[in-house]
């Protein structure tokens, strides 16, 4: 069964054409590769060697859009809902990306524009602490400035 496009005029990603889902695909590796660059530098085992590096995020690329497009069709829960349909796969694979690859992804960008050893991984750390902040200050004061204006849930446009 073919549901209406959402509010935004998307596609469901589980109804989304193959061409759709390879750019998917690439856009997700283009996060990984330096994710993955950043995670491997702070463990300490980066050795500079990128081809099995991004054979590795493109195996995590396709399997998260391949297990998203996979999976029965769902709709993101709206913020006052207390209950997430969503399946395990896609609430998994989003603290996947916030959790574990996002915070890398500054790191190693700088990994692999310096080749250096001086790169400190607690200071890109601290950036992206900094912009996780800067971030959830601006959402406090715009729910603020919702609930002031009578609107307490309601996203921006």
């Amino acid at each position: 069964m073919r549901r209406s496009p959402s509010r935004t005029g998307g596609t469901p990603i589980e109804e989304a054409p193959l061409w759709v889902l390879l750019i998917f695909a690439a856009i997700l590796w283009l996060v990984t590769f330096p994710a993955l660059v950043g995670f491997l530098w702070g463990f300490g085992v980066w050795r500079g060697s990128k081809l099995p590096v991004a054979l590795a995020a493109l195996g995590v690329a396709v399997l998260v859009v391949t297990g998203l497009a996979t999976r029965k069709p769902w709709r993101r829960p709206a913020p006052t809902d207390l209950h997430d349909d969503r399946p395990f796969f896609a609430r998994f694979s989003t603290w996947l990306w916030t959790t574990i690859l996002f915070p890398n992804v500054l790191f190693g960008v700088l990994v692999l524009g310096h080749e250096v050893e001086e790169l400190s991984y607690e200071g890109a750390l601290l950036i992206g602490a900094i912009v996780s902040a800067v971030q959830a200050t601006l959402s406090a004061l715009d729910r603020w400035k919702r609930r002031r204006q009578g609107r307490p849930d309601a996203p921006t446009e």
